[in-house]
């Protein structure tokens, strides 16, 4: 996927943070939520909240999460990837991870800042973004969208080995739809080397063996990759399979670019 197109989901994501609204606050083990009017986090994780009684201190561990409201610096941030203004948004979101350590803005700010970076062209920052955010927040390392951020930043910055071990991974792990996206992702480091060939038969391998996953984004983009590069290695097959993406994946944001080329 093309960094704008990731920068854009993110964004997109952001706008739907379930941190918008209902803050300050300090969630319990329990489930249940403590409301103050501010809050802050010390250097050894634990917070203090202001209540209408006083302030009142949570432990580190004692809570689930503490979140703040939401920086206006954070807005100012996302707005400027959007316009594509990179240098103006990394230091409002290096700013917010510092200042809202443990109060939920800093994990939120994290991830932009990696698209920021991605963004800007600083592919290897980007990936010590999403290294220092696994730090602060591991359960990230659950979130699909992050992982495969930091994977295509690790495309991105060369990281070749590091990132074939990443996918034989998830190849490994059984899931049908993750590993034909890492199959498909073999064919990006094989494309980016200029291995047009095994880069070609990467992506027909997704498009091939892993047609059960019956999904329109993972075998469209398969398909159009294989395609183009096929039609780069002058194979006429390649027409069949740009027309194949623009019939059969429709909902495959790779089906336009199809149809203007059959």
């Amino acid at each position: 996927m093309k960094t704008t197109k990731l920068i854009g989901l993110a964004l997109a994501l952001a706008a739907v943070a379930g941190l918008a609204g209902a803050a300050p606050y300090v969630e319990l083990p329990n489930g249940s939520r403590v409301a103050g009017t501010a809050i802050r986090a010390l250097a050894n994780g634990d917070v203090n909240l202001t209540m209408d009684m006083g302030m009142r201190t949570f432990p580190k561990g004692t809570y689930v999460k503490a979140v703040a409201d939401k920086p206006a610096e954070y807005d100012q941030a996302a707005a400027a990837i959007k316009g594509q203004k990179y240098d103006a948004a990394v230091p409002l979101l290096e700013g917010i991870v510092a200042k809202y350590r443990y109060l939920g803005w800093d994990v939120e700010a994290s991830k932009l800042l990696a698209q920021a970076l991605l963004g800007k062209g600083d592919a290897e920052g980007a990936v010590k973004a999403y290294e220092q955010l696994f730090i602060v927040a591991p359960a990230e390392k659950q979130n699909a969208d992050t992982v495969w951020g930091l994977r295509n930043a690790m495309l991105q910055a060369k990281q070749y080995p590091a990132l074939i071990r990443q996918l034989d991974a998830v190849a490994a792990a059984g899931n049908r739809v993750e590993a034909a996206k890492a199959q498909t992702m073999r064919g990006d480091v094989q494309l980016a080397q200029n291995n047009v060939e095994l880069a070609a038969l990467d992506y027909l391998r997704t498009a091939i063996l892993f047609a059960d996953v019956k999904d329109p984004l993972v075998l469209g983009e398969a398909a159009y990759k294989a395609a183009a590069a096929l039609e780069q290695l002058r194979d006429p097959r390649a027409k069949d399979l740009y027309k194949k993406v623009a019939t059969e994946y429709g909902a495959s944001p790779y089906a336009a670019q199809a149809r203007g080329k059959m």
